[in-house]
């Protein structure tokens, strides 16, 4: 059976927080805890919104069993992936020192690039269109800091296409026709939340920013639809 994910850390924004300070606290960079969370803008976070602050668990290592007759070749035409990654994997000099019985790791696959040969006329610009790929990912993948040193002859390859960004969940916007409620003495986001069946937390994101920590009477809050 397999084992289940762990869950990952997560966080609630407080109101003033920022994601910077998030990212400082919990040891993550900025960067990394806007993609966990799909925010297309970091200098926009609410206050009640959950954030994954953890790292996705990484996916387990393959292993296998070597059997008679197996060779490093073999194995390795197998899974995809090249003789000397899969010796250096496992830390082997010497392929001949490979016995049955022996359990190996996998290496991950990487992704297989394309060899282009560039004809005359050819520039980085049109190169990179033909392939769907940037100027700037063609050169320095292949090392290259100036655009007139192409030659003809010359065989570059071709990185891999850059997987587009998630777009942004849309963000709800109070006001534009949900439930309105007008808070009396004694409610609290809790029981508003009861109310109308839905959790306090969904409660407290969708009103954002506008929303204080106590609720007081008259105050109007913004109910989402189910």
């Amino acid at each position: 059976m397999a084992q289940a994910e762990p869950a990952r850390k997560t966080h609630i924004v407080q109101p003033g927080e920022t994601l910077s300070g998030i990212a400082q606290k919990y040891g993550v960079k900025v960067a990394d805890l806007a993609t966990w969370n799909q925010i297309a803008d970091p200098a926009k976070i609410r206050a009640g919104a959950e954030l994954v602050v953890s790292p996705p668990a990484k996916p387990a290592e393959k292993t296998y069993t070597v059997v008679p007759g197996d060779t490093f070749s073999g194995i390795a035409k197998k899974f995809g992936v090249e003789v000397a990654e899969l010796m250096a994997h496992n830390g082997y000099e010497d392929p001949t020192k490979l016995l049955a019985g022996s359990e190996i790791k996998i290496p991950a696959a990487k992704p297989k690039l394309k060899n282009y040969k560039v004809v005359a006329g050819d520039t980085f610009v049109g190169i990179a269109k033909k392939f769907g790929v940037t100027a700037a990912e063609l050169m320095a993948h292949n090392g290259y800091d100036d655009p007139t040193k192409l030659l003809a002859g010359t065989t570059i390859e071709i990185p891999a296409k850059s997987k587009p960004k998630p777009k942004p969940k849309p963000t709800p916007q109070p006001g534009t026709g949900e439930t309105v409620y007008t808070t009396v003495a004694g409610d609290t986001y809790a029981s508003v939340a009861k109310k109308f069946r839905i959790t306090e937390e969904e409660l407290r994101t969708y009103n954002g920013h506008r929303a204080p920590d106590k609720l007081p009477a008259g105050f109007k809050l913004y109910i989402p639809s189910s």
